[in-house]
């Protein structure tokens, strides 16, 4: 077909196109109304065309749909040489970034709405001085364990023995354990996903009292880390596990978790700014000792040299991994990870931007997907 001839309006792609439009919330209000406007005849008390058979009578029903579903394409043709929805439909559907179909956006919304309903953690442990939430396999045991040394030196305690178990909560630990040093601040960790209700602005500043610290991770990386610890555990190729499961079901941690979370987080530190710190891993391998010290007078604990040089003793993997708990299963993954993502297949990239790029709101920095999805992301997760 020459590239100057129109398109062809009843094409599989053009109609597949123009559902997706009418579907999805906020995209193209003139395609919806022209094709309500088509659908409303069926609801007129007139008839052009009188009863006289069971085809014949319905042609004309079936005419003012079919009008209404070719004006709904036709006004979405701005949009597609914009780049908006339209163009973001055509490229995934012809496969260069085959986005996630709408039952994945289904369950990964009840999957949301779920947490949503449910999760009230920064509420329900309100009694502590500061948070620690984290990504899964983002550095957690490592940053944690560096500033529970530098807090045990600052206060003159003993630091934990190990960086993992229950001992490794001696200092930060999940609220649920009773606290060892009563005299020292109470720092909660948690990879929790908070409601959704922690992110409105006229409510965030009775819900979100005491300093939260968040550490994230470029999600390509964390993944590739998540596949490498539980690879036994899924038993299954690299790329069905990047596909991910919407529902939550099937892994500790996969693509639609980590979109939740860096979303929920993003939210939540737009609505309280000065209580919400986003820490990005990256950031922290570049410069650790410097981070251990904000990340501290984020709770509001002074940190002296000497309580710095007791972190810095277990800036090396290795000095921690040294310190796990023989009796608690844990795999520390080597930091770098730059050569098993070199091994994703292009199709691999394909598929991580698809979903990515459609459903993730907060990049934190880490920067997008490719800019077909520009301007087209879900306010959802």
């Amino acid at each position: 077909m020459p590239s100057n001839s129109k398109p062809n309006v009843w094409s599989r792609l053009e109609i597949g196109l123009t559902l997706r439009c009418l579907l999805q919330p906020g995209d193209c209000f003139a395609s919806k109304l022209f094709f309500l406007a088509g659908c409303s005849y069926l609801f007129q008390p007139i008839d052009l065309i009188k009863r006289g058979g069971p085809l014949i009578g319905h042609l004309d029903e079936v005419g003012f749909v079919l009008a209404g579903l070719c004006a709904a394409r036709l006004a979405a043709r701005p949009a597609l040489a914009r780049g908006d929805i339209g163009k973001r439909r055509v490229l995934s559907m012809r496969g260069r970034n085959r986005a996630p179909g709408l039952a994945a956006g289904f369950w990964f919304r009840l999957r949301v709405l779920r947490a949503d309903l449910s999760n009230f953690f920064l509420l329900q442990y309100r009694g502590v001085d500061g948070f620690l939430i984290t990504g899964k396999n983002s550095g957690t045991h490592w940053l944690k364990f560096m500033l529970s040394c530098a807090i045990a030196e600052e206060f003159g305690v003993a630091a934990p023995r190990r960086s993992s178990g229950r001992e490794a909560d001696a200092i930060i630990g999940h609220p649920r354990w009773p606290a060892i040093h009563a005299h020292l601040p109470r720092i909660a960790s948690s990879h929790t996903i908070p409601s959704r209700a922690f992110a409105w602005r006229w409510l965030a500043p009775l819900l979100v009292r005491q300093p939260v610290v968040i550490l994230v991770r470029d999600i390509r990386s964390a993944l590739t880390s998540n596949y490498v610890k539980w690879a036994d555990r899924y038993a299954k190729p690299f790329s069905a596990y990047l596909i991910g499961d919407p529902r939550g079901r099937q892994h500790v941690a996969d693509i639609w978790w980590y979109i939740h979370f860096m979303n929920r987080w993003g939210d939540v530190a737009a609505a309280r700014p000065g209580q919400v710190m986003i820490l990005r891993y990256e950031d922290v391998i570049a410069a650790p000792d410097l981070w251990v010290r904000k990340v501290a007078a984020h709770w509001r604990i002074a940190l002296s040299d000497r309580a710095l040089e007791a972190a810095a003793a277990f800036i090396s993997r290795d000095a921690v991994q040294a310190r796990l708990d023989p009796t608690h299963a844990e795999r520390i993954i080597p930091q770098d990870t730059a050569a098993p993502l070199r091994a994703w297949s292009a199709k691999d990239h394909r598929t991580a931007d698809a979903i990515i790029g459609r459903y993730l709101r907060h990049d934190h920095g880490y920067g997008s997907p490719p800019s077909i999805y520009a301007g087209a992301r879900s306010r959802i997760g």
